[in-house]
């Protein structure tokens, strides 16, 4: 007799153990009967590659809850999800059409629902009808979408799968923990052999029956928690499933802003995106992971914490996805042509009906920036509020006045308009001083309305610190992304900058920020013995000239660009007869203002 605790990773165990042993033979299958997917302009592989991974996953799920007991199994969910199996089995052999798919996808829906699955676990009433069957649906197509990248849609399944797995199983919901250990041992299994290079590719059978398996995990946590929150109820599902949502929501916007079809494949994904930017293909798959990760920690977190506790680190990591998904959406995938004129015609007089899109498309740093801001006012006063349990019945009033007055005094101090991956000290040292007077005033408006003695100036000082922290975080972290990925981008060509000094200064910056230049920077040269061994703009100064040549063997550059003037035509030369016994090229950085 098996304690009932154990059998949720038992089942976890067994379905990695089946699908590590299942996957050869579906590899060997597929080759045989010629199931492989062939490269193409869209996709992103390279090699033709064994189809039908989906056999092995929902193989090694099944064989995971039959070895326990069938009394374990519910019985209508199964079937469900071997319907969806069965569809995307049949699509990928025989290629159905989409409305198919999304009829049986509604009846799928339909049975969670006939079941008593409904999105928002009973607190939304006559609306968690509709919105389960836009989520299933939304999540089902979801997964089947990030399925565009080797071990990306098996790893985010296996993460979200366990998170689900641990929350029922801390609460006590064995059964339902069962499914979810079963499907991320499965996916792990899988992984193995589908991560980079992959061997397999699950297909639509395997990211359907994934998709409509999470998507009804994910519900079934926030009907089982029986939570009487609904910041609970619409937090654990979104959080669980954040990557896929992130990723169908910018491939969806860009495409229309792009005038392309929602529905046509192309190597516009989120993680065609982070590999443009210049990651290596496992570097975006694990970075995805870890954003994964994150939110998942955030859901176990909020499982023994109070939400309002947890509500800043919550909205902050939320602004963090935003603003990295804003920073992706920027990145040129299309035909720079087709999205340039696409572009315009939509933001151009002539757009029509377009009045909405074309406001949004002029004034999206605006308003991007003010919903960020206006999501961090509002968890600031909250915590807060709470840290020094501050209790009025009228808060709501004052939460919006104090929105609305920051938010004017950042519009009105144009700090919306200040470009954020440029942000320097200054600017930081602006923000907290305008948010500080903005604290001022709402103390002010609460004296005049007799609320100063309830609302204490430590309340003040904490909730000023928190939101001018946040406000600047936010800043910051998108100028922090955007030089992390420079960085870390696969350039043609390693530089070394000679002249630690403004000039080099200016140079290490161009080189990082425009990647046209298809320069990575490795690290500095400079005369002056009292800057070696020291860091600029991250990258450490390694010696003089006189060092040059064991620098060289070290890093192994291509290039080496002077940057400072103080260097004479002699040494110049010297330099320049050392490289090229090493092969290496040397250029000069000159900037000059001339005048008419």
């Amino acid at each position: 007799m098996i304690p009932p605790f154990l059998k949720p990773i038992i089942a976890g165990l067994t379905a990695l153990i089946s699908c590590l042993a299942i996957t050869p033979f579906v590899i060997r299958l597929a080759n045989s009967k010629g199931w492989v997917v062939k490269p193409r302009s869209d996709r992103w592989h390279q090699k033709p590659t064994a189809l039908m991974g989906g056999i092995a996953i929902f193989s090694a799920y099944s064989i995971a809850l039959f070895s326990l007991s069938a009394a374990h199994i519910n019985w209508m969910l199964y079937c469900a999800s071997s319907i969806m199996f069965l569809t995307g089995l049949i699509d990928d052999i025989w290629e159905i059409k989409p409305v198919i798919k999304i009829v049986v996808q509604i009846f799928c829906s339909f049975i969670l629902i006939y079941y008593g699955f409904n999105f928002g676990g009973g607190l939304l009433s006559w609306a968690g009808i509709p919105l389960t069957f836009i989520w299933v649906m939304g999540i089902t197509n979801a997964v089947n979408l990030l399925d565009n990248m080797d071990g990306l849609a098996a790893g985010i399944s296996a993460i979200v799968a366990l998170i689900t797995g641990i929350l029922t199983y801390l609460n006590g919901e064995t059964d339902l923990a069962i499914p979810g250990f079963a499907i991320a041992g499965a996916a792990i299994g899988f992984l193995f052999y589908n991560f980079k290079p992959a061997r397999i590719f699950m297909g639509d059978s395997g990211s359907l029956f994934l998709g409509f398996s999470l998507s009804y995990l994910s519900i079934a946590v926030q009907y089982k928690m029986g939570s009487s929150s609904a910041v609970w109820v619409l937090f654990i599902p979104i959080s669980l499933m954040a990557i896929p949502i992130m990723d169908t929501t910018l491939v969806t916007i860009k495409r229309i802003l792009a005038g392309r079809r929602i529905d046509q494949g192309g190597r516009d994904h989120t993680s065609h995106r982070l590999v443009a930017l210049g990651l290596s293909e496992k570097q975006a798959v694990l970075t995805l992971y870890g954003i994964s990760m994150l939110w998942g920690v955030l859901c176990l977190l909020m499982y023994k914490t109070q939400v309002n506790n947890l509500l800043l680190c919550i909205l902050l990591v939320a602004v963090s996805s935003v603003i990295f998904s804003v920073l992706l959406s920027k990145v040129k995938v299309y035909n720079e042509t087709e999205e340039t004129l696409t572009y315009r015609r939509l933001r151009g007089k002539d757009a029509g009906s377009n009045l909405v899109l074309r406001f949004f498309l002029s004034q999206k740093k605006l308003i991007v920036g003010v919903i960020t801001d206006i999501l961090i006012i509002y968890a600031s006063f909250l915590v807060a509020k709470n840290t020094l349990h501050i209790n009025v019945k009228d808060d709501d009033i004052i939460l919006a006045t104090f929105i609305c007055v920051k938010i004017s005094v950042l519009y009105i101090t144009r700090l919306y308009y200040r470009i954020w991956r440029y942000m320097e000290v200054i600017e930081v040292a602006a923000y907290f001083m305008f948010i500080f007077l903005a604290s001022a005033a709402l103390a002010g408006i609460l004296y005049v309305k007799g609320k100063f003695g309830i609302y204490s100036p430590y309340f003040f000082m904490v909730d000023f610190l928190l939101s001018a922290t946040g406000i600047v975080f936010s800043r910051l972290f998108y100028r922090w992304v955007n030089e992390l990925i420079s960085r870390n981008r696969s350039a043609k060509k390693k530089v070394i900058i000679y002249g630690a000094g403004d000039g080099g200064y200016l140079l290490i910056k161009e080189l990082l920020q425009n990647h046209k230049h298809e320069l990575r920077p490795v690290g500095w040269i400079d005369d002056d013995e009292t800057k070696h061994n020291m860091y600029l703009y991250g990258y450490k100064i390694y010696g003089g000239k006189s060092h040059l040549a064991n620098i060289c063997e070290k890093l192994k550059p291509d290039l080496i660009l002077i940057s400072t003037n103080a260097i004479s035509v002699k040494d110049e030369l010297e330099i320049k007869e050392l490289l090229e016994e090493q092969n290496i090229d040397l250029g000069r950085f000159n900037m000059q203002l001339s005048f008419s």
